[in-house]
Protein backbone atom coordinates (compact mmCIF):
# COMPACT_ATOMS: atom_id res chain seq x y z
CA UNK A 1 0.00 0.00 0.00
CA UNK A 2 1.44 3.23 -0.50
CA UNK A 3 0.79 6.76 0.07
CA UNK A 4 0.93 9.91 -1.96
CA UNK A 5 3.52 12.37 -0.44
CA UNK A 6 2.03 15.55 0.94
CA UNK A 7 2.91 18.84 1.80
CA UNK A 8 4.18 19.27 5.47
CA UNK A 9 4.98 23.22 6.22
CA UNK A 10 7.00 23.92 8.86
CA UNK A 11 4.65 25.59 11.02
CA UNK A 12 7.63 26.96 13.38
CA UNK A 13 8.51 29.08 10.29
CA UNK A 14 5.10 30.45 9.59
CA UNK A 15 4.76 31.13 13.43
CA UNK A 16 8.22 32.80 13.17
CA UNK A 17 6.91 34.69 9.83
CA UNK A 18 3.99 36.29 11.52
CA UNK A 19 6.03 37.55 14.84
CA UNK A 20 8.37 38.92 12.94
CA UNK A 21 5.17 40.78 10.95
CA UNK A 22 4.05 42.11 13.71
CA UNK A 23 6.95 43.37 15.11
CA UNK A 24 7.46 45.07 11.74
CA UNK A 25 4.14 46.51 11.76
CA UNK A 26 4.85 47.84 15.51
CA UNK A 27 7.76 49.92 13.96
CA UNK A 28 6.03 51.52 11.17
CA UNK A 29 4.26 53.22 13.84
CA UNK A 30 6.72 55.36 14.72
CA UNK A 31 8.51 55.37 11.47
CA UNK A 32 5.63 57.32 9.92
CA UNK A 33 4.63 59.30 13.20
CA UNK A 34 8.48 60.73 12.62
CA UNK A 35 7.95 61.66 8.99
CA UNK A 36 4.45 63.22 9.81
CA UNK A 37 6.22 65.03 12.70
CA UNK A 38 8.76 66.01 11.61
CA UNK A 39 8.59 66.47 7.29
CA UNK A 40 11.96 67.93 6.97
CA UNK A 41 13.78 65.51 9.19
CA UNK A 42 12.08 62.23 8.15
CA UNK A 43 13.61 59.26 7.05
CA UNK A 44 11.89 60.36 3.64
CA UNK A 45 13.30 63.59 3.25
CA UNK A 46 16.70 62.67 3.35
CA UNK A 47 18.71 63.97 0.79
CA UNK A 48 19.75 60.15 -0.52
CA UNK A 49 16.08 59.14 -0.86
CA UNK A 50 15.15 59.28 -4.39
CA UNK A 51 11.64 57.02 -4.69
CA UNK A 52 10.64 54.87 -7.71
CA UNK A 53 6.93 56.21 -7.70
CA UNK A 54 6.57 59.62 -6.73
CA UNK A 55 3.25 61.05 -5.10
CA UNK A 56 1.65 63.77 -7.40
CA UNK A 57 2.65 67.62 -6.21
CA UNK A 58 -1.54 67.49 -5.33
CA UNK A 59 -1.34 65.14 -2.55
CA UNK A 60 -0.75 66.68 0.65
CA UNK A 61 2.63 65.74 2.83
CA UNK A 62 0.96 64.31 5.57
CA UNK A 63 -0.91 61.65 3.05
CA UNK A 64 2.37 59.57 2.63
CA UNK A 65 3.12 58.96 6.80
CA UNK A 66 -0.50 59.13 7.55
CA UNK A 67 -0.57 55.84 4.96
CA UNK A 68 2.16 54.28 6.82
CA UNK A 69 0.92 54.33 9.87
CA UNK A 70 -2.35 52.85 8.35
CA UNK A 71 -0.79 50.18 6.86
CA UNK A 72 1.42 49.40 10.21
CA UNK A 73 -2.09 49.62 11.99
CA UNK A 74 -3.68 46.85 9.50
CA UNK A 75 -0.56 45.14 9.20
CA UNK A 76 -0.99 44.41 12.85
CA UNK A 77 -4.02 42.19 12.12
CA UNK A 78 -2.67 40.97 8.81
CA UNK A 79 0.30 39.21 10.58
CA UNK A 80 -2.41 36.53 12.25
CA UNK A 81 -3.88 35.78 8.57
CA UNK A 82 -5.46 32.79 7.74
CA UNK A 83 -4.11 31.15 4.58
CA UNK A 84 -6.85 31.95 2.47
CA UNK A 85 -6.21 35.77 2.81
CA UNK A 86 -2.49 35.10 1.54
CA UNK A 87 -3.21 38.20 -1.39
CA UNK A 88 -3.17 40.57 1.32
CA UNK A 89 0.22 39.34 2.30
CA UNK A 90 1.19 38.56 -0.77
CA UNK A 91 0.12 42.75 -1.25
CA UNK A 92 2.33 44.11 1.58
CA UNK A 93 4.95 42.42 0.29
CA UNK A 94 4.82 43.85 -3.16
CA UNK A 95 4.31 47.32 -2.26
CA UNK A 96 7.30 47.37 0.27
CA UNK A 97 9.41 44.82 -1.37
CA UNK A 98 9.26 46.82 -5.29
CA UNK A 99 7.59 49.72 -4.91
CA UNK A 100 8.75 51.50 -1.47
CA UNK A 101 12.32 50.47 -1.94
CA UNK A 102 14.88 52.77 -3.51
CA UNK A 103 18.65 52.20 -4.89
CA UNK A 104 20.26 53.13 -1.50
CA UNK A 105 20.43 49.56 0.15
CA UNK A 106 21.91 48.17 -2.45
CA UNK A 107 24.86 51.07 -3.29
CA UNK A 108 25.42 50.67 0.44
CA UNK A 109 25.87 46.68 0.75
CA UNK A 110 27.96 46.68 -2.43
CA UNK A 111 30.39 49.22 -0.94
CA UNK A 112 30.28 47.40 2.23
CA UNK A 113 31.24 44.44 0.73
CA UNK A 114 34.01 46.20 -1.45
CA UNK A 115 35.11 47.48 1.90
CA UNK A 116 36.20 43.77 2.98
CA UNK A 117 37.65 43.01 -0.47
CA UNK A 118 41.36 44.04 0.55
CA UNK A 119 40.73 42.27 3.94
CA UNK A 120 40.00 39.14 2.43
CA UNK A 121 42.76 39.00 0.04
CA UNK A 122 45.17 39.97 2.86
CA UNK A 123 43.95 36.55 5.07
CA UNK A 124 43.74 34.49 1.70
CA UNK A 125 47.41 33.09 2.44
CA UNK A 126 46.51 32.12 6.05
CA UNK A 127 43.41 30.57 5.17
CA UNK A 128 45.22 28.38 2.49
CA UNK A 129 47.95 27.56 4.03
CA UNK A 130 48.05 23.32 5.73
CA UNK A 131 49.39 23.25 9.16
CA UNK A 132 49.52 25.41 12.27
CA UNK A 133 53.36 26.25 11.30
CA UNK A 134 52.00 26.63 7.61
CA UNK A 135 49.53 29.47 9.02
CA UNK A 136 52.04 31.24 10.89
CA UNK A 137 54.83 31.48 8.01
CA UNK A 138 52.18 32.67 5.68
CA UNK A 139 50.84 35.30 8.32
CA UNK A 140 54.28 36.48 9.38
CA UNK A 141 54.73 36.59 5.20
CA UNK A 142 51.70 38.97 4.49
CA UNK A 143 52.90 41.14 7.57
CA UNK A 144 56.22 41.48 6.02
CA UNK A 145 54.40 42.52 3.17
CA UNK A 146 51.80 45.58 4.53
CA UNK A 147 54.89 46.61 6.41
CA UNK A 148 57.18 47.55 3.08
CA UNK A 149 54.26 48.28 1.05
CA UNK A 150 53.73 51.13 3.68
CA UNK A 151 57.53 52.14 3.50
CA UNK A 152 57.89 51.94 0.05
CA UNK A 153 55.09 54.26 -0.05
CA UNK A 154 52.98 51.60 -2.23
CA UNK A 155 50.26 51.91 0.40
CA UNK A 156 49.78 55.02 2.45
CA UNK A 157 47.82 54.31 5.43
CA UNK A 158 47.96 57.91 6.86
CA UNK A 159 45.50 57.76 3.69
CA UNK A 160 43.78 54.98 4.56
CA UNK A 161 43.31 56.30 8.01
CA UNK A 162 41.59 59.33 6.68
CA UNK A 163 39.43 57.34 4.07
CA UNK A 164 38.30 55.26 7.26
CA UNK A 165 37.61 58.21 9.59
CA UNK A 166 35.49 59.54 6.52
CA UNK A 167 33.56 56.88 5.89
CA UNK A 168 33.45 55.96 9.41
CA UNK A 169 31.52 59.73 9.74
CA UNK A 170 29.83 59.47 6.52
CA UNK A 171 28.40 56.11 8.07
CA UNK A 172 26.99 57.74 11.23
CA UNK A 173 25.07 60.55 9.02
CA UNK A 174 22.96 58.09 7.04
CA UNK A 175 22.78 55.15 9.59
CA UNK A 176 19.44 56.35 10.77
CA UNK A 177 18.33 56.57 7.06
CA UNK A 178 19.81 53.51 5.90
CA UNK A 179 17.97 51.26 8.75
CA UNK A 180 14.94 52.84 8.05
CA UNK A 181 15.57 51.82 3.82
CA UNK A 182 16.85 48.18 5.35
CA UNK A 183 13.30 48.06 7.33
CA UNK A 184 11.38 48.62 4.16
CA UNK A 185 13.55 45.69 2.17
CA UNK A 186 13.28 43.52 5.58
CA UNK A 187 9.36 44.34 5.36
CA UNK A 188 9.17 42.60 1.55
CA UNK A 189 11.50 39.62 2.68
CA UNK A 190 9.15 39.20 5.69
CA UNK A 191 5.67 39.61 4.20
CA UNK A 192 6.83 37.28 0.99
CA UNK A 193 7.85 34.57 3.69
CA UNK A 194 4.46 35.17 5.44
CA UNK A 195 2.76 34.38 2.22
CA UNK A 196 5.12 31.33 1.19
CA UNK A 197 4.02 29.85 5.08
CA UNK A 198 0.24 30.46 4.16
CA UNK A 199 0.56 29.08 0.83
CA UNK A 200 1.73 26.15 2.07
CA UNK A 201 -0.70 25.67 5.31
CA UNK A 202 -3.40 25.89 2.53
CA UNK A 203 -1.98 22.63 0.86
CA UNK A 204 -2.10 20.79 4.36
CA UNK A 205 -3.45 17.02 2.88
CA UNK A 206 -2.59 17.51 -0.81
CA UNK A 207 0.03 16.31 -3.16
CA UNK A 208 2.95 17.66 -2.89
CA UNK A 209 3.96 19.38 -6.26
CA UNK A 210 7.08 17.22 -7.95
CA UNK A 211 9.61 20.15 -7.85
CA UNK A 212 9.47 19.80 -4.21
CA UNK A 213 11.32 15.68 -4.55
CA UNK A 214 15.19 16.51 -3.97
CA UNK A 215 16.61 15.17 -6.95
CA UNK A 216 13.81 17.20 -8.86
CA UNK A 217 15.07 20.31 -7.03
CA UNK A 218 19.02 19.40 -7.65
CA UNK A 219 18.63 19.88 -11.56
CA UNK A 220 16.69 23.21 -11.62
CA UNK A 221 18.76 24.11 -8.70
CA UNK A 222 21.81 23.62 -10.47
CA UNK A 223 20.44 25.79 -13.05
CA UNK A 224 19.33 28.84 -11.22
CA UNK A 225 22.99 29.15 -9.26
CA UNK A 226 24.79 28.93 -12.50
CA UNK A 227 22.08 31.87 -14.02
CA UNK A 228 22.63 33.78 -10.64
CA UNK A 229 26.42 33.20 -11.18
CA UNK A 230 26.73 34.95 -14.68
CA UNK A 231 24.45 37.65 -13.41
CA UNK A 232 27.72 38.74 -11.56
CA UNK A 233 30.04 38.64 -14.47
CA UNK A 234 28.50 42.38 -16.62
CA UNK A 235 29.81 44.54 -13.93
CA UNK A 236 32.35 42.36 -12.65
CA UNK A 237 34.51 41.27 -15.45
CA UNK A 238 33.60 45.43 -16.90
CA UNK A 239 35.39 46.76 -13.38
CA UNK A 240 38.33 44.47 -14.21
CA UNK A 241 39.25 46.25 -17.52
CA UNK A 242 40.45 48.97 -14.95
CA UNK A 243 43.59 47.04 -14.88
CA UNK A 244 44.40 47.47 -18.54
CA UNK A 245 44.17 50.54 -20.78
CA UNK A 246 40.88 49.65 -22.15
CA UNK A 247 39.18 51.03 -19.20
CA UNK A 248 35.53 50.74 -19.88
CA UNK A 249 32.18 51.09 -18.11
CA UNK A 250 29.07 51.65 -20.64
CA UNK A 251 31.51 52.86 -23.01
CA UNK A 252 35.68 53.47 -23.42
CA UNK A 253 36.80 55.66 -21.03
CA UNK A 254 40.44 56.69 -20.77
CA UNK A 255 42.28 55.27 -17.92
CA UNK A 256 44.52 57.78 -16.98
CA UNK A 257 41.33 60.13 -15.90
CA UNK A 258 41.15 57.47 -13.17
CA UNK A 259 42.79 58.24 -10.13
CA UNK A 260 44.62 55.46 -8.17
CA UNK A 261 41.86 55.66 -5.45
CA UNK A 262 38.82 55.34 -7.94
CA UNK A 263 40.44 52.52 -9.42
CA UNK A 264 40.76 50.50 -6.61
CA UNK A 265 37.86 51.42 -5.38
CA UNK A 266 36.05 50.30 -8.89
CA UNK A 267 38.06 47.10 -8.70
CA UNK A 268 37.31 46.24 -5.03
CA UNK A 269 33.65 46.84 -5.95
CA UNK A 270 34.52 44.37 -9.06
CA UNK A 271 35.85 41.47 -7.00
CA UNK A 272 33.20 41.70 -4.70
CA UNK A 273 30.32 41.06 -7.21
CA UNK A 274 32.27 38.22 -9.10
CA UNK A 275 33.12 36.62 -5.43
CA UNK A 276 29.38 36.93 -4.61
CA UNK A 277 28.63 35.03 -8.42
CA UNK A 278 31.29 32.18 -6.56
CA UNK A 279 29.04 32.36 -3.72
CA UNK A 280 26.51 31.16 -5.70
CA UNK A 281 27.93 28.22 -6.86
CA UNK A 282 28.04 26.80 -3.77
CA UNK A 283 24.15 26.40 -3.43
CA UNK A 284 24.58 23.40 -5.70
CA UNK A 285 28.01 22.68 -5.61
CA UNK A 286 29.96 19.87 -3.00
CA UNK A 287 31.70 23.02 -1.36
CA UNK A 288 28.48 24.24 -0.08
CA UNK A 289 27.97 21.25 1.97
CA UNK A 290 31.04 20.28 2.93
CA UNK A 291 33.68 22.82 4.35
CA UNK A 292 36.27 23.01 1.89
CA UNK A 293 39.88 22.00 2.96
CA UNK A 294 41.30 25.57 3.54
CA UNK A 295 38.90 26.49 6.12
CA UNK A 296 40.84 25.66 9.50
CA UNK A 297 39.11 23.59 11.99
CA UNK A 298 35.68 22.93 10.23
CA UNK A 299 37.48 21.27 7.03
CA UNK A 300 35.45 18.67 6.30
CA UNK A 301 32.82 18.79 8.42
CA UNK A 302 28.94 19.57 7.32
CA UNK A 303 28.07 23.13 6.56
CA UNK A 304 25.18 23.77 8.58
CA UNK A 305 22.24 24.59 6.43
CA UNK A 306 21.08 28.13 7.59
CA UNK A 307 24.76 29.33 7.12
CA UNK A 308 24.11 29.25 3.60
CA UNK A 309 20.50 29.28 3.47
CA UNK A 310 20.38 32.44 5.79
CA UNK A 311 22.43 35.18 4.02
CA UNK A 312 21.86 33.85 0.54
CA UNK A 313 18.11 34.23 1.42
CA UNK A 314 19.01 38.24 2.53
CA UNK A 315 20.59 38.79 -0.86
CA UNK A 316 18.35 37.13 -2.88
CA UNK A 317 15.38 39.10 -1.68
CA UNK A 318 17.65 42.47 -1.26
CA UNK A 319 18.60 41.89 -5.42
CA UNK A 320 14.71 40.88 -6.14
CA UNK A 321 13.16 43.88 -4.57
CA UNK A 322 15.94 46.68 -5.31
CA UNK A 323 15.50 45.49 -9.17
CA UNK A 324 12.19 47.82 -9.29
CA UNK A 325 13.78 50.93 -8.29
CA UNK A 326 17.18 50.29 -9.86
CA UNK A 327 15.42 50.33 -13.51
CA UNK A 328 13.58 53.09 -13.07
CA UNK A 329 16.75 54.81 -11.89
CA UNK A 330 18.70 53.97 -14.98
CA UNK A 331 15.84 54.95 -17.54
CA UNK A 332 15.10 58.25 -15.33
CA UNK A 333 19.04 59.17 -15.28
CA UNK A 334 19.69 57.85 -18.92
CA UNK A 335 21.74 55.23 -18.03
CA UNK A 336 20.66 52.20 -19.46
CA UNK A 337 24.01 50.19 -19.43
CA UNK A 338 23.48 49.62 -16.12
CA UNK A 339 20.30 47.65 -17.07
CA UNK A 340 22.31 45.07 -18.43
CA UNK A 341 25.33 45.85 -15.98
CA UNK A 342 23.73 44.93 -12.73
CA UNK A 343 20.79 42.52 -13.73
CA UNK A 344 19.75 42.21 -10.22
CA UNK A 345 15.77 41.45 -11.46
CA UNK A 346 17.45 38.04 -12.79
CA UNK A 347 19.81 37.38 -10.31
CA UNK A 348 17.80 38.19 -7.05
CA UNK A 349 15.38 35.61 -8.49
CA UNK A 350 17.36 33.57 -9.80
CA UNK A 351 19.34 33.00 -6.52
CA UNK A 352 16.06 32.98 -4.48
CA UNK A 353 15.90 29.96 -6.75
CA UNK A 354 19.30 28.72 -6.07
CA UNK A 355 18.71 28.82 -2.15
CA UNK A 356 15.05 26.86 -2.01
CA UNK A 357 16.62 24.23 -3.90
CA UNK A 358 19.47 24.18 -1.76
CA UNK A 359 17.10 24.18 1.29
CA UNK A 360 15.13 21.04 -0.20
CA UNK A 361 18.62 19.45 -1.01
CA UNK A 362 19.50 19.90 2.84
CA UNK A 363 16.29 18.72 4.43
CA UNK A 364 15.23 22.47 5.61
CA UNK A 365 12.05 22.22 3.42
CA UNK A 366 10.51 19.03 3.02
CA UNK A 367 7.60 17.16 1.13
CA UNK A 368 6.45 13.90 2.72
Amino acid sequence: MTTEPTTQPRRRTGRAAALAAFLWSLLALPIGLWQLLDPAGGPFSHELYDPTFRLPDAVPAWAGPAALIAAGVLGLLAARARPGMWPLTAGYAAVFGLVLTTTSPIAFAGYICAFFVPVLIAAAPVLLARGAIGRLVAAAAVAALLVVLGVTGVVDYAAVGAFLKMFGGRFAEISLYMLVQTWIIAGGAIWTALTLALVLNGREGRPAPAWLAPDRAARWGRTASWIAFACALPYGLTRLTWLTPWAWIGGPIDSSLIDPATRVWGLCLGFAALGGGVLCLGMTYSWGTRWPFWMPAVKGRPVPPKVAIVPASIVAALFTFVSVPFVTMAIRHDGLELVWAFPFYVWGPALGAATLAYAIRRGVVTAR
